[in-house]
């Protein structure tokens, strides 16, 4: 089978830490015997604004990266700052992806898999249309959560795309329930759950090198710089941990992954737990915030901002914490919950999100209401104060991911998906 994968999400090396789980999937069909051809397109920028902010450089993308199991192409699409004229990107970006996506048709494509409605699935479906190829699209939260509520335009391109594709893969409950599917998708049982999942050697499941844990000379940069230096002083980061009991959030500084309410959290906590310490690996617009409440409540010693990490570097850290706490609201799924899982963590997420049956269902984790400091609070509390009880969640938890949750798993799902459309229709 020939499958043609459209993600604007893949990994490039402007932005090294995005979509990686569609990468991860898309290895792990490779692995199946699945033939891909990955079109990945990034913005066009002139060369003339090269080497300037993080725009500058789309220019020294690659067209065509070899070398791996399959070749990934960056064709050039027009897209503007702060996503303006947003509703026009699936024009766009057809436009800017004919000619490869052209080519690679020419050669023979059983079906077109899209990730996310809009842009890239729309753009699919008209090619799709064009040269009779079947197109699936997997749904992940920003469809729903924000594309929906960005106007009638792009509202209607999501609506639009779910109802022409010929399935439709949901990462989670939520998505499939949460968001009335019933009221405008004529066939619901094209549209299917499965859920994403991880790779247990690159989650770092056990920490690396004999570690136990004991990370070496970290040092973290904002998202634009993706070279992290490594301190000559070995011990940089033992002494830091030494004594501590450590909690982790790990994704993007924005509002609504609750990073403020964990910091919020931590004085009541510290007088019951002084020897606390809150990490935050990751970066993105809250973060002068978030550094601004944490000086107001004087917790400067008590959490610290690790920057954005290449992935490796975030899993030693996952490996050092004691409980993994994302109280994120608008969350289709969250595949950083399944790495916590991986290393045997018990993890605290939010009820109604994408992950919250799992740990609830399967006593692997707490799921607490949203934007609520004193449910989290509670939460945290029970599981410093009970180490065993949260040390069964992670062993619990641990063993969840290793049977349901990989890439593996994921991609025979997907597989057979690929499968029914071929030869069903």
């Amino acid at each position: 089978m020939r499958v043609l994968l459209l993600s604007h999400m893949y990994p490039n090396q402007v932005s090294p830490l995005s979509g990686i789980f569609v990468r991860q999937q898309a290895q792990a069909l490779s692995a199946l015997g699945v033939k891909l051809a990955v079109i990945a397109p990034v913005p066009w920028v002139p060369r003339l604004l090269a080497g300037r902010s993080k725009w500058g450089g789309y220019p020294a993308v690659p067209e065509r990266e070899e070398g791996g199991d399959f070749p990934v192409y960056h064709p050039r699409v027009l897209e503007l700052p702060r996503s303006c004229l947003f509703a026009l990107y699936p024009r766009t970006y057809a436009r800017g992806l004919k000619t490869v996506v052209t080519e690679q048709i020419r050669q023979g494509v059983d079906l077109i898999h899209a990730h996310v409605a809009h842009p890239d699935g729309a753009a699919a479906l008209s090619f799709g249309r064009r040269f009779g190829i079947p197109v699936v699209v997997t749904i992940h939260g920003q469809d729903f959560a924000y594309t929906l509520k960005r106007g009638r335009m792009c509202a209607n391109s999501v609506m639009r795309t779910v109802q022409e594709a010929r399935r439709v893969i949901l990462v989670s409950d939520k998505l499939k329930n949460a968001y009335g599917l019933e009221r405008w998708v004529q066939e619901p049982s094209k549209c299917r759950v499965i859920w994403n999942g991880v790779h247990l050697e690159t989650a770092g499941a056990s920490p690396a090198n004999g570690q136990k844990g004991e990370l070496q000379g970290v040092s973290g940069g904002r998202p634009e710089n993706t070279h992290i230096e490594h301190t000559n002083t070995e011990n940089t980061n033992i002494n830091a941990i030494k004594g501590k009991r450590i909690l982790l959030s790990l994704g993007f500084l924005r509002p609504d992954k609750g990073h403020a309410i964990v910091i919020r959290a931590l004085p009541e906590l510290l007088r019951e737990f002084p020897n606390l310490l809150y990490r935050v690996v990751g970066d993105g617009e809250e973060r002068a915030r978030l550094e601004q409440l944490t000086r107001e409540l004087g917790l400067q010693g008590q959490v610290e901002f690790m920057g954005a990490l290449p992935h490796p570097l975030a899993m030693r850290q996952m490996a050092a914490c004691e409980i993994f706490v994302l109280p994120s609201w608008n969350e289709a799924f969250g595949v950083v919950y399944l790495e916590a899982m991986a290393h045997g963590k018990p993890v605290i997420g939010t009820l109604g999100e994408g992950i919250a049956g799992i740990l609830t269902e399967e006593k692997v984790g707490l799921a607490v209401p949203p934007r609520d400091v004193r449910a989290l609070t509670e939460a945290l509390r029970a599981l410093l104060r009970d180490r065993e009880a949260a040390g069964r969640m992670g062993v619990k938890g641990k063993a969840l991911v290793a049977a349901k949750f990989t890439w593996e798993y994921n991609a025979r799902q997907t597989l057979a998906l690929y499968q029914e459309v071929v030869e069903r229709g």
